[in-house]
């Protein structure tokens, strides 16, 4: 009988511990990248790599991120594509992106990294990569 009260009360904390975590995850999901970028077109508001500002070279480019993870840029009337993605790894929000098949733009290529983001609103989201030896900015802003 003392055994089924504790294995009960077991179940139970297990559950509530179950459902509070779920709400500190959706308190999360209001930080997600993905809310906003899935609305409208992007340009590169800035880009730079390490020191270099090279933001002007993606000037052509418009991009458009889909919400099932598939990405494009439009340069012209060359398109790329791409998938995007969005993680959390030690509570630090990081955005990926990752272009499909060969020939892709040398400029693309130099993007296709993981941001971790500084910061977000409707209009603008700011990305740093501060790897090992990396120091890149790259920002997008809502067209």
């Amino acid at each position: 009988m003392i055994g089924k009260l504790i294995s009960s009360l077991l179940l139970v904390t297990v559950v509530l511990t179950g459902l509070s975590c779920s709400k500190s995850n959706n308190s999360t999901n209001n930080d997600s990248i993905s809310s906003v970028i899935t609305q409208g077109n992007w340009k590169v508001q800035q880009y730079l790599n390490e020191t270099k500002d090279e933001t002007t070279t993606y000037n052509p480019y418009v991009f458009t991120f889909n919400s099932n993870g598939s990405m494009y840029a439009v340069n012209g009337t060359d398109t790329t594509s791409g998938t995007w993605t969005e993680v959390l790894d030690s509570n630090k929000r990081k955005f990926m992106l990752k272009w499909n098949g060969g020939g892709i733009p040398v400029l693309l290529l130099q993007i296709e990294e993981d941001g971790g983001l500084t910061s977000k609103s409707t209009t603008m989201i700011q990305l740093m990569d501060q790897s090992l030896n990396n120091n890149d900015v790259l920002n997008f802003q809502k067209q």
